[in-house]
């Protein structure tokens, strides 16, 4: 009996460097103007989860609002609050440094991303 085990059950994160040389190295029989347009395609697809992270957190936010009023859960409340700025602000960061990565610059990835993700979420400074 073949048993199968996951041991990396968590999502790594895309747009970590290592990920994006493993990418780059699935690529490296196409083309310079195909490999370009597979990583602006890897960057939308990267950058839709990432959203989908900060629209999480922003409505786990929106659950905790009645644990407001009393208390003993502001200490809680402060906390989440503090970690839920710097996960977002990470996530802008690690969009920027794979931008730079790759030599992409913001504008050409403008035809990639969906017109939702640059709204005032402002999931990629600039678009």
């Amino acid at each position: 009996m073949e048993h199968t085990h996951h041991f990396h059950s968590y999502q790594r994160n895309p747009l970590d460097i290592k990920q994006l040389a493993e990418f780059d190295s699935t690529i490296t029989e196409l083309t310079q103007t195909e490999q370009r347009r597979r990583r602006l395609i890897y960057l939308r697809e990267a950058a839709q989860q990432a959203r989908m992270g900060k629209s999480f957190l922003k409505g786990f936010g929106w659950l905790l609002i009645p644990f407001a009023i009393i208390p003993i859960f502001w200490p809680f409340l402060i906390f989440f609050w503090f970690i839920r700025k710097k996960a977002v602000s990470m996530i802008e960061i690690q969009l920027k440094n794979a931008l730079e990565y790759w030599g992409i610059d913001e504008v050409e990835i403008d035809e990639y991303v969906s017109e939702d993700l640059s709204n005032s979420d402002n999931l990629i400074p600039g678009l």
